[in-house]
């Protein structure tokens, strides 16, 4: 059964989930990123499969299930020079403007539409020097409106203008503070705070935007408070962390003394509008379902969740459950009291 979740004053309450498997139009193919816009429209990377990859894409819907569109398609390796194709899409990032920032790891670039899907421009030379790409994935705008990479391939975090300028970076190969193995997911949090998921290193790391870092999440834990191969974090108005426990098939929830309060496992009970009317067309799939044991329980959990995103408008919280081609959405009230009974 959905259920809220409830630790430390707040509850995570269960909300609906969007998505079902699709190549194309109203539905997810392998989802690995996603964007909140200010105006309630979300953005999600599409990497599909060696099968079918003419699901790579960006689609673009709303918090409520509405279908809005899609842009990009599959491409050709390194070296395209077309803004619209790709090979390896990956992290997805808005600017002030609302225009769309999409990575490619495989061809070492990031290409730029407006919101509503048009190629503006586009950026990135592959490489391991200044303002050279190796592998971008995650991204994330901070408040100035500079674009900060991870570079996953390298171990490297750095800092660009709007439009492709190289600023700064650090970071390298390696297990201390300030080095990363493979990392992936990138937030920034209200005070400018850089949050990154060292992959490899079964680890959070947070730092200054100078480079200074100032506190590790999950580091040499074990049992339940060990992360494996966290994929995303993304932080709340009230500076929670939440982070997508990829391996581990579930969403860790810090508070921001990197103290964890909660977990998420998965809560989608019901099927999506967008698969309900998959069903509603193919009455033979709502007879495989039937014959499914333990259908509920096995539908709600997360598999494999690889990217989060929290909107600080709407306290929701929306994760990408790759495996199953939906988002499941969550709402924070953080001012839950228990409920009082007298008798």
């Amino acid at each position: 059964m959905a259920q809220n979740t409830v630790a430390a004053g707040r509850a995570w309450l269960y909300s609906h989930n969007i998505g079902r498997n699709g190549a194309a139009g109203m539905g997810f193919s392998q989802p690995v990123s996603i964007a909140a816009a200010k105006d309630g429209v979300l953005y999600v990377t599409n990497r599909a499969t060696e099968q079918n990859p003419g699901g790579i894409r960006v689609t673009k819907f709303t918090a409520d299930q509405e279908y809005l569109g899609e842009f990009g398609r599959q491409g050709l390796a390194y070296g395209s020079d077309e803004p619209t194709t790709f090979t390896w899409i990956s992290g997805v990032a808005l600017d002030s403007e609302g225009n769309v920032y999409v990575a490619d790891e495989w061809q070492c670039r990031v290409a730029v539409f407006d919101a509503d899907g048009a190629p503006l421009s586009g950026f990135g030379v592959k490489g391991e020097g200044e303002g050279e790409l190796s592998g971008p994935a995650g991204m994330a705008f901070d408040a100035d409106d500079n674009l900060w990479v991870v570079n996953s391939f390298n171990s490297r975090i750095q800092k660009f203008t709007k439009d492709g300028q190289f600023i700064s970076g650090f970071g390298s190969k390696g297990d201390a503070e300030g080095q990363f193995e493979m990392p992936d997911g990138i937030e920034i949090d209200a005070n400018g705070d850089l949050y990154i998921a060292d992959w490899g290193n079964n680890r959070i790391q947070k730092f200054t935007p100078g480079g200074t870092h100032l506190r590790t999440f999950a580091h040499q834990v074990n049992g339940r408070d060990a992360l494996n191969h966290p994929t995303d974090v993304t932080v709340d108005g009230e500076g929670d962390v939440y982070v997508t426990d990829w391996m581990n098939d579930r969403v860790v929830i810090y508070d921001p003394e990197a103290k964890p309060i909660a977990y998420l496992e998965g809560d989608a009970v019901e099927v999506s509008k967008w698969g309900q009317m998959g069903l509603d067309a193919n009455p033979d799939m709502v007879k495989a379902r039937r014959r499914v044991p333990d259908l509920i329980e096995q539908q709600r959990r997360f598999v494999k969740p690889a990217a989060l995103t929290f909107d600080r408008d709407t306290n929701m919280l929306f994760v990408v459950d790759t495996a199953r081609n939906r988002v499941q959405v969550y709402e924070k009230d953080h001012e839950y009291m228990d409920p009082q009974i007298n008798l």
